[in-house]
């Protein structure tokens, strides 16, 4: 993967360091890093590393020999007939240094101009925000040069595209090895070590006492402004009738500065963290933090500490010490509700709480001056005052904190009893069918397409098979977070986010449970997975036989099963053990066995990166199709022809179709042709583009060729479509559209919906 846009300066944090450096500096803020690793019981075997001082340097067992020469990124060696030697294998320093690369490869970034210093006449209105961000969506489109690609003729020829978006015109070749796994990093703990941070804000002047000022004779102008920036300056001034000079120094006209506000993270996971978070405080440097001397005070003035804290680690007698600083600190610990009121099986509430799980007051040794986090809570760093809560503008909190339930105007009211009118006439007429597979559940999780909006989340949508388990199509980032607030975390009740994940069977991705987790992916995102374990357990080869169970998806493709292309756009792309076509056959016939399936296979499809389709068939007799991110595919159509559901992505209006061929996505119509072409009885649109912000075109006509007529439904974030439910959607869109844009009025923002809207579509070029 290469993020030519994305401009990153990766700082890489030392174990320990004593005489600490900051990972980031500018004018306005410093911040230190401090490492703090788990207890020296759970360390790894490999490294011996003593923190009885905090500050001590890691000591790590000797490296292996390497080889007299480095490996050159770009595979060049010092002799062309030497063999390219897989990174995998590489360890050490040889290995650090060839992730760095990676990275550096990755992110190539730009030249970023300084910033210039804030002055007073500044505009921060909402009108000056959004000329910002058109300037800097304006920015962005002007083509990037990359400047940290490493000195080797393998990677320092750019070659230019004519046909492609001008952040991607330039493209370094890349090197052998960099689609294959990087080396294997070895854990310095058993337990993940974590990061604190201390963020020093600025020191900030003392008011100017211009009375202090006349009585001194300094007059307006450039010589106040010397002052002002800490500069002594001589003026001539009338003494007894005598001109003089006369030193003005800054102290004698400017009042004390306030010292610099700090801010502190902890994250502490475990209990085992705790002795290497009271040891770091107790580093000299680190210590005036927790001071009570007026001299450090004056230095410094800890404002806040946030504390993300793990499993029974406010409960431990250590805590007290750990938490505590000195006495200043304060220890920082609408839509769906009008839909609900349509529908509020369909459209069921969000899980949400507005009350902490715990009373403070409950818990031992906790430091006094401690608040628990909540929405809206201010904290001011320039001062000592507790936090106040402002009062939020958002329809959500005033609602569910009031005794009445949600007002709708007298227009939305109408609508909503118009279309619950229709739907009991269409049940009670007697030509309701219920479909095979009637009480499988499709919960759209997001709906958006390249990036989330206020009323949209990115792509995800959950199949829930009653008396088999859960399958999980695509999971855009933010996916936990709608799963928690569809389902709920409390562990006490019935079918909470717990229970979800339990009978969670099948993750399916376009690019730890009782029971195996299936995941069916293309290589490159099993590769990922793969490294990110490295540094976190994901349940991968677990010896129970009930972790990360990987399918490629080109295993189980639907023309050629147990076939891999061993070239072109479609091959796997590399050789691993856990790519053997003969395990992912194994892994495939067991997926099917735990969720009662008949078949299931992948579909390629057009886009412009690899993509595959999915068609899903039970042993019930339904079948559900999902497209993927895709343009019109005929294979699609062949593949999954009389599904039950189709999930096709309507990325763009009908209108943008010329758009979307230029970035291989499906227009509204293109979607409803496939489905009818595939003889689909429902279809379910989703993969919004973020130039519909909050309701899609809803213009849905039926095809104008065929008797054909399947049900259409338009995906909603939260929304519980049982099969046999979806039709009802179809009296409800003219409601729902009303409810938006009385929303959208009611909190007062359509000129920054419009804004936001235009800014993203300009931002969006890969969605």
């Amino acid at each position: 993967m290469r993020i030519d846009s994305l401009n990153i300066s990766p700082v890489e944090s030392s174990w320990a360091t004593a005489s600490p450096e900051p990972l980031f500096k500018d004018a306005r803020i410093t911040v230190y890093g401090i490492p703090i690793l788990p207890s020296s019981k759970s360390q790894s075997p490999e490294l011996s590393t003593d923190f009885s001082e905090a500050g001590q340097k890691r000591k790590r067992e000797i490296s292996p020999d390497l080889p007299e020469k480095r490996q050159a990124l770009g595979g060049a060696s010092s002799s062309s007939s030497e063999q390219f030697n897989p990174p995998a294998l590489l360890q050490g320093e040889a290995a650090d240094d060839w992730r760095r690369q990676i990275i550096q490869l990755m992110f190539p970034g730009t030249n970023v101009k300084p910033e210039r210093p804030l002055l007073d006449r500044d505009d921060f209105s909402p009108r000056s925000r959004r000329k910002d961000r058109k300037s800097h969506a304006d920015i962005s489109t002007s083509p990037i040069t990359p400047t940290n690609v490493p000195a080797s003729p393998e990677c320092t020829s750019f070659e230019a595209s004519e046909n492609v978006e001008t952040y991607r015109r330039y493209r370094p070749r890349l090197p052998p090895g960099f689609h294959t796994q990087l080396p294997k990093f070895v854990r310095p703990t058993v337990l993940s070590p974590t990061l604190a941070y201390v963020v020093v804000g600025p020191r900030v002047r003392g008011k100017f006492n211009a009375k202090a000022a006349n009585e001194l004779g300094v007059p307006s102008g450039p010589i106040r402004a010397q002052l002002t920036r800490g500069n002594s300056v001589t003026i001539q001034v009338m003494v007894d009738g005598e001109m003089v000079e006369r030193v003005v120094r800054p102290e004698d006209c400017i009042g004390e500065s306030e010292s610099p506000g700090v801010l502190i993270i902890f994250d502490i996971p475990t209990v085992e963290h705790i002795p290497a978070l009271i040891a770091a405080f107790e580093n000299p440097f680190y210590a005036k933090f927790r001071s009570h001397r007026p001299e450090d005070c004056k230095d410094h003035a800890v404002r806040s500490v946030f504390h993300l804290l793990g499993k029974d680690v406010l409960e431990d007698s250590r805590s007290g010490s750990a938490l505590t600083f000195n006495n200043s600190l304060t220890l920082i610990i609408s839509i769906q509700l009008r839909m609900n009121q349509l529908d509020s099986e369909l459209f069921p509430i969000p899980h949400y709480s507005l009350s902490p799980k715990r009373d403070l007051n409950s818990i031992p040794n906790i430091p006094q001056n401690s608040t628990i986090l909540s929405a809206g809570l201010e904290v001011n760093m320039r001062n000592s005052d507790p936090p106040t809560v402002r009062e939020l503008n958002d329809s959500f909190h005033k609602t569910v904190t009031s005794d009445r339930p949600i007002a709708l105007s007298p227009k939305t009211s109408r609508l909503f009893a118009k279309a619950k009118m229709n739907v009991e006439a269409h049940i009670s007429s007697g030509k309701l069918r219920v479909p095979l597979g009637s009480n499988v559940k499709v919960i759209p999780l997001g709906t958006g397409s390249a990036l989330p909006t206020k009323y949209r989340n990115v792509s995800s949508t959950l199949v829930q098979i009653p008396n088999w388990g859960n399958i999980l199509l695509d999971a855009g980032e933010g996916t936990w977070g709608q799963l928690a607030r569809q389902f709920g975390t409390d562990d006490g009740t019935e079918n909470n986010v717990w229970d979800l994940l339990r009978n969670l069977k099948c993750i399916y991705l376009d690019p730890p449970a009782s029971t195996p987790l299936f995941l069916l992916s293309i290589r490159s995102v099993h590769l990922y997975i793969r490294e990110v374990s490295e540094i976190q357990d994901l349940g991968l080869d677990d010896p129970s036989g009930n972790g990360v169970i990987p399918v490629i998806t080109e295993s189980i493709h639907w023309k050629n099963t147990g076939v891999y292309q061993t070239n072109g756009h479609w091959q796997v792309g590399g050789s691993e053990p856990w790519t053997d076509i003969n395990l992912s056959l194994e892994n495939a016939a067991t997926l099917r066995e735990a969720l009662g399936l008949e078949s299931i296979n992948t579909v390629d499809v057009r886009h412009r990166t690899r993509c595959y389709g999915v068609v899903i068939r039970h042993k019930d007799g339904w079948s559900i199709v999902f497209s993927g991110d895709t343009e019109p595919t005929n294979s699609l159509v062949y593949a999954g022809q009389d599904a039950t559901l189709l999930v096709h992505e309507a990325t763009m209006a009908d209108d943008q179709e010329q758009l979307a061929a230029k970035k291989a996505h499906s227009t509204f119509g293109q979607a409803l042709d496939i489905g009818r072409r595939m003889r689909a009885e429902h279809i379910l649109l989703t993969h919004f583009s973020a130039r519909y912000p909050r309701m899609p075109p809803s213009s849905l006509q039926r095809p104008r060729s065929g008797d054909f007529r399947p049900i259409v439904a338009l995906a909603f974030d939260h929304a519980n479509f049982k099969i046999k439910d979806m039709w009802k959607t179809g009296y409800y869109l003219e409601a729902l559209e009303q409810s938006f844009i009385e929303t959208l009025a009611e909190e007062g923002d359509e000129e920054d919906e419009e804004a936001e809207a235009s800014a993203l579509a300009g931002m969006v070029a890969v969605d």
